[in-house]
């Protein structure tokens, strides 16, 4: 009889106590934490736009877009829609929808066109292999929100998306090691990024890719587009313009 009194005295105090606690007051979220909503398919991410904001400047979405265009027509999927947010972390987004959402700190950190092709090849890629899941998106590459271990599945996927990219880099006339380039880029800038892009499997890539590609190919590397895009895009992230200074340093895109 004492113990059951002891117990309903200790329920009755943990009530008192549940109902005392203070209430969390409602945060804004921040953007790391849309992005492990994201990366655990939890997070409302069709409101990318709305809840960072977006660039929504038509010249630059349309150069994007183009490229975007331009890269799926040497593949079976239809190009998909380009989203830029004015995200402050770095990451893209493939959607379960199809659309691919690019953070304006990703696409500050480019540094010419082909790179940029290389990313937008890359997520066409996984549509290629029909890694899109239907509920969550794929290829969520945020380096403050990716797992910090990550799975042999998630890295023999990137790794077959890493391949198909510097194909379709090819067919559409980018210097193919370009997604290498900028994949090793990240890694070394955010090696939490490493867990899923391996830099062995790049090196390893990027030996095969000077094997099978000669020298002067007339691949493209960078657009006097490209120049202007990415400084006016720096300009609206208030950053200031800070463009590379070498423009169409190889021939335009193969037809």
């Amino acid at each position: 009889m004492h113990r059951q009194s002891v117990l309903v005295a200790l329920m009755t105090l943990l009530a008192i106590l549940a109902g005392s606690a203070p209430s969390q007051s409602s945060q804004p979220d921040t953007s790391t934490q849309i992005h492990k909503e994201i990366v655990l398919g939890k997070g409302p991410v069709r409101d990318l736009g709305s809840r960072e904001g977006s660039i929504s400047d038509s010249a630059i979405v349309a150069y994007v877009q183009a490229i975007q265009d331009r890269l799926a027509l040497s593949t079976s999927v239809a190009a998909s829609k380009v989203r830029i947010s004015r995200g402050s972390d770095i990451y893209v987004s493939l959607l379960p929808n199809g659309e691919i959402y690019i953070s304006g700190a990703l696409l500050e950190r480019i540094e010419n066109e082909a790179e940029l092709a290389g990313l937008l090849a890359h997520q066409i890629a996984h549509g290629v292999h029909s890694t899109v899941p239907t509920s969550r998106p794929t290829c969520v590459l945020a380096y403050r929100s990716v797992p910090l271990k990550s799975t042999d599945e998630r890295r023999e996927s990137e790794l077959e998306a890493t391949r198909t990219a510097v194909n379709i880099l090819k067919v559409a006339g980018y210097e193919p090691s370009a997604v290498l380039d900028l994949f090793s880029k990240l890694a070394y800038e955010h090696p939490v990024l490493a867990n899923a892009i391996v830099p062995d499997d790049l090196l390893n890539l990027r030996a095969i890719v000077e094997s099978e590609v000669p020298p002067e190919a007339g691949y493209l590397i960078d657009s006097s587009n490209f120049v202007r895009h990415h400084a006016k895009m720096s300009t609206i992230l208030g950053h200031g313009a800070n463009p590379p200074t070498v423009l169409d340093s190889t021939s335009s895109p193969k037809n």
